[in-house]
């Protein structure tokens, strides 16, 4: 009986370490200050050439450093990844108590839009905090991801 809700709490669980996250200001998660060592003529260098426009401004070691350069790589990564375990999860939950696979794919996708569209709702009154749409659609493709991910990997199983 347990364990038809142990992907209900793992997904509620997960939502609040979304939620906790999202709380937090910049400065709070900034880790700025621990690639500060990267700061160097070597990695600045290597990095020069590489700019590219996200949320209306350009991100390249030029304009934020090179710190800053390797920050936004590894918060976008943590999108990604936050997202895919919350799309991964929110799929497993529809599976267990919706039979239909089509419906279940898309509920779950619609379920991460939704959360995602929450979260940078939630930023926006979070001080320190820029919500962008652009975001969204960063967390919807982890959370499509994570879907995929689960539906592949359940479908293996069952053919084992």
């Amino acid at each position: 009986m347990i364990r038809r809700y142990i992907f209900p709490i793992m997904l509620i669980l997960w939502a609040m370490v979304i939620f906790f996250f999202s709380s937090q200001t910049y400065e709070e998660q900034s880790i700025t200050p621990f690639l500060a060592q990267f700061n160097t003529p070597y990695w600045y260098d290597k990095l020069s050439g590489i700019s590219f426009m996200y949320g209306g401004v350009e991100v390249s070691a030029q304009t934020v450093g090179v710190n800053g350069f390797l920050e936004f790589f590894l918060r976008k990564g943590a999108h990604l990844f936050i997202f895919f375990v919350f799309g991964l999860l929110t799929y497993r939950v529809w599976c267990r108590f919706v039979k239909n696979p089509v419906l279940s794919f898309s509920g779950a996708l619609f379920c991460v839009l939704l959360y995602a569209s929450a979260d940078e709702l939630h930023q926006k009154l979070t001080g320190g905090r820029t919500p962008l749409w652009q975001d969204v659609i960063l967390d919807t493709f982890g959370g499509l991801l994570g879907i995929l991910f689960s539906l592949f990997w359940y479908r293996r199983r069952r053919r084992q």
